[in-house]
């Protein structure tokens, strides 16, 4: 009698434990990503992250080997969210303009105003300066200077239109993305007048497509 075929489906058990185990991991991160933002990466103790957390000081050293590790995370995590924030506003939009002018609004409205713990630690230069974290903060930004310049290119080719020289679409990504993430550093401000993100927001997005029609051509 032939052996039944190998799978690679897993069991029902093993998918349980497996997002038990990712929930448990995102657990640990938000935890992290709360008291790094309101305590400061140097006074917050894994101790701290794991009680609110609700896990045991080795459960959060089985999913990252230091705190340094874990602000890293924490920043791929937040980097992560933002591109695929900006990506959906910018898909849902019938034009290149208007896609940009949508994600920028959406990082105002969608991210500054209910999560500005990932603002801050995204933005703030002061809450780490480890080789770790530094790559952190660097991949991000250069991902989402070429999901700009990407964008920029196919919009473009799309509405047959052209920059004014070949390097164009680069300074308007890089300035783009430069642009939000200072913005993100004077969010401190911000929160003490949660009045004004919406106009903020709104005269940013005309700046920054302002300066895109300046460049672009038919």
């Amino acid at each position: 009698m032939k052996n039944p075929p190998k799978t690679n489906k897993l069991s029902a058990s093993a998918l349980r434990r497996e997002r038990e185990k990712q929930l448990r991991r995102q657990s640990i991160l938000s935890a992290a990503e709360i008291l790094f933002a309101h305590n400061g990466y140097r006074k917050t103790k894994i101790e701290d992250i794991a009680g609110k957390a609700e896990v045991s000081v080795g459960t959060v050293y089985g999913y990252f080997q230091n705190k340094e590790e874990l602000l890293t995370a924490v920043l791929d995590d937040i980097g992560l969210y933002i591109r695929k924030l900006a990506g959906k506003a910018f898909g849902d939009a019938d034009s290149v303009l208007e896609g940009i002018e949508r994600a920028g609004m959406a990082f105002f409205e969608e991210l500054c105003r209910p999560y500005p713990e990932k603002v801050l630690l995204l933005c703030d230069e002061s809450i780490g300066v480890g080789d770790q974290f530094v790559n952190a903060r660097r991949n991000f930004m250069l991902k989402m200077t070429e999901d700009v310049h990407g964008a920029l290119m196919k919009g473009k080719d799309g509405l047959g239109l052209k920059f004014a020289s070949g390097i164009s679409a680069e300074v308007i990504a890089v300035c783009t993305t430069a642009i939000f993430v200072w913005l993100g550093m004077y969010y401190k401000i911000w929160r003490k007048r949660p009045g004004d993100i919406n106009t903020i927001g709104r005269e940013t997005v005309t700046y920054i497509v302002g300066g895109i029609k300046s460049l672009m051509v038919s």
